[in-house]
């Protein structure tokens, strides 16, 4: 029981590093030109080592930008009920972890898919390579870690099925 209370609380640490990191950093899209190189990410647009935010931010981009800061804030809130499972309280706070954990996963699984959808085409020009980067790996590499998260969470259970 504790092997999965500590493992739970690593986990739900390292994905809100991810989705943090992932979130402000700006390799999500890297272009490939014949005599340049851009890249950009949820919030700036880079382009000859000069960043900008964009005057008009589209609707995939604001919804995904909005589902992961759900996604960190609902990890967050689970990584705090785990620390505080110990604490005895009416209100189970391994289960409160549990959902919080596969809310975040949840936001995250729709952001992500949001970025993915609106990016995959993005490319109309031969020339440009547009690949997805770094900054958009890591935010698909926190979805399995929420559900391993919210799932060592919930095997947190006491005899007969109760949760404690």
């Amino acid at each position: 029981m504790l092997a999965c209370s500590v493992g739970s609380c690593l986990l739900a640490v390292l994905s809100l590093l991810l989705l943090c990191t992932a979130l402000f950093t700006d390799y999500w899209l890297v272009a490939f030109g014949p005599s340049d190189t851009a890249h950009s990410g949820l919030w700036q647009e880079c382009r000859a080592d000069v960043c900008v935010s964009p005057p008009h931010v589209t609707g995939y981009i604001q919804a995904t930008r909005a589902f992961l800061i759900l996604g960190a804030l609902a990890t967050a809130a689970s990584l705090l009920l785990s620390v505080t499972s110990c604490v005895h309280i009416p209100v189970s706070t391994n289960l409160l972890a549990s959902i919080a954990a596969f809310t975040a996963g949840s936001c995250t699984l729709l952001a992500m898919g949001v970025y993915t959808g609106e990016s995959w085409h993005k490319n109309q020009d031969g020339q440009i390579q547009v690949t997805f980067q770094w900054s958009f790996y890591l935010g698909w590499a926190a979805l399995p870690l929420l559900a391993l998260s919210g799932e060592s969470r919930a095997g947190v259970l006491g005899g007969g099925g109760q949760w404690v």
